[in-house]
């Protein structure tokens, strides 16, 4: 009996391990985050710094808490709003056509438009932007905000 049960278990342990391993193949590029060589001077970081470009520095924006900047000297201060949107899942969908993005999830709130398209400048910090290029409908950034 003792045999039995232990044959059965290592059974099911294998089976599991097969099982997950194959969830792990099956994981869409989205999930796999870049992470850039940056300096962290945020406290608290952010979750992320896959928006961070190389070298950057990372500060918490002094008047706004959730807000995080990456600072490289000469160059515009990017803005990163947390992922209340959940853009860090979609990474993945950039460099790649518009049209392979999934359907909107239920209750989620997406703005999609091209990168030198005129949009509105209000901050939505639970919606996702999606920028694509205008001529290739290629998906050029994907953030909160």
């Amino acid at each position: 009996m003792i045999v039995i049960f232990r044959f059965l278990a290592a059974a099911i342990l294998s089976i599991g391990m097969v099982a997950g391993l194959a969830a792990a193949q099956d994981v869409p590029a989205s999930k796999v985050l870049a992470e850039p060589n940056v300096v962290m001077e945020a406290d608290p970081p952010p979750p992320f710094t896959y928006w961070a470009p190389e070298n950057s520095t990372i500060r918490n924006h002094p008047r706004m808490e959730g807000v995080w900047t990456a600072e490289i000297e000469g160059q515009p201060a990017r803005y990163y709003y947390g992922d209340q949107c959940r853009a860090s899942e979609f990474q993945g969908f950039v460099g790649q056509p518009l049209d392979a993005l999934p359907e909107k999830p239920e209750n989620a709130v997406w703005r999609i438009a091209c990168s030198s398209c005129a949009m509105t400048s209000d901050l939505g910090r639970a919606r996702m932007n999606v920028f694509y290029e205008d001529s290739s409908q290629t998906i050029t950034k994907i953030s909160c905000g």
